[in-house]
């Protein structure tokens, strides 16, 4: 005969089956790779657009701190430090009070995008033109009129080399549209809009200063998805012939410093006090040696002192060799 089951034991047969059925499922996700995501901070670009920004905004670097060190007469770095993808909200919480706040705008895109520096840096900047040392300001305070014009050159200076870093992707065309220094008193974009923030360090001297690039997602859409293809066509692109020509006429019509020592030497102050007419100041150089041939502040050629119609004059001997270029410095 065969045994009819009772209740508890076709209750334990059904609860050993629905676990031995749901043991592989839960066995297969325990060995798949878990990835976070935050709904909240959603990555809208790709690391390699991620990575075309960084190429774009570190050339930008360079060229704005040359720019800054010519125009303040001395030693200026820019570094890109960071590309961060945040909400508007976010990146406008982080922001002091007062700012240095310049809403930049383009005729060609939709929208527009901020360029924030420190008000340390602007009133060093501002000190600096003005014939002051330049060094770093203790109290932060609003800019006034004056100062926000004084300080409007090199704003647009800086947006027109922002403009020529991205000339091989979009012409962006920027310009200044309106300043504030309150950040309560900005909305370019929702709260919720994605942001990219491009943050810098501006080194003076011992001085360290913030800048920052805020784009909303919505005004680099335009561009963004062809940013990587584009920025591979520009290394494989070749100049014409036309454009080489440009470049090599640009380049011969460069003026350089170039000066020939004939000699230096050491002297005690003593002895430098003393000095009088018909006195010999004996050099390090011998009578003998070619002299240094020094353009921008480095020694190139070997030359041999002369005179050419009535005037002084060096006739080039060698280049300097690499191992002699490193011992010279």
């Amino acid at each position: 005969m065969s045994k009819i089951l009772t209740q508890e034991e076709i209750d334990a047969l059904l609860k050993s089956v629905v676990t031995s059925q749901s043991a592989a499922p839960v066995a297969e996700a325990k060995d798949r790779p878990i990835h976070l995501y935050d709904f909240k901070h959603p990555d809208r670009i790709s690391k390699d657009q991620l990575r075309a920004l960084r190429t774009i905004h570190d050339a930008f670097s360079r060229s704005f701190g040359t720019y800054l060190s010519g125009m303040l007469r001395t030693l200026v770095d820019i570094n890109l430090l960071s590309i961060d993808q945040a909400t508007y909200s976010e990146y406008m919480l982080s922001l002091s009070v007062p700012s240095c706040i310049y809403i930049v705008a383009s005729k060609n895109l939709k929208g527009a995008a901020i360029m924030e520096i420190s008000p340390q840096f602007a009133l060093t900047v501002v000190d600096r033109l003005l014939g002051g040392s330049g060094n770093r300001v203790g109290n932060i305070r609003e800019l006034t009129i004056i100062e926000q014009n004084i300080l409007r050159k090199m704003v647009e200076s800086g947006i027109s080399i922002l403009t020529d870093a991205w000339r091989h992707v979009y012409r962006l065309n920027l310009y200044i549209e309106s300043f504030e220094s309150n950040p309560q008193f900005v909305q370019i974009a929702p709260a919720s809009e994605t942001a990219a923030v491009v943050s810098f360090e501006i080194i003076i001297r011992d001085m360290t200063f913030p800048m920052n690039l805020c784009f909303p997602y919505f005004v680099l859409d335009p561009l963004i998805q062809n940013l990587s293809t584009s920025w591979s066509n520009v290394a494989t692109k070749r100049l014409s012939t036309r454009e080489s020509e440009g470049l090599r006429t640009r380049i011969q019509l460069s003026k350089l410093p170039i000066e020939v020592r004939l000699g230096s030497t050491r002297l005690f102050m003593n002895d430098l006090s003393k000095l009088k007419v018909g006195d010999v100041v004996r050099l390090d150089e011998r009578n003998d040696e070619c002299l240094k041939v020094i353009i921008n502040g480095k020694t190139k050629f070997w030359a041999e002192p002369g005179i050419s119609k009535a005037r002084k004059a060096v006739r080039i001997v060698r280049r300097v060799s690499e191992m002699e270029e490193l011992n010279l410095g």
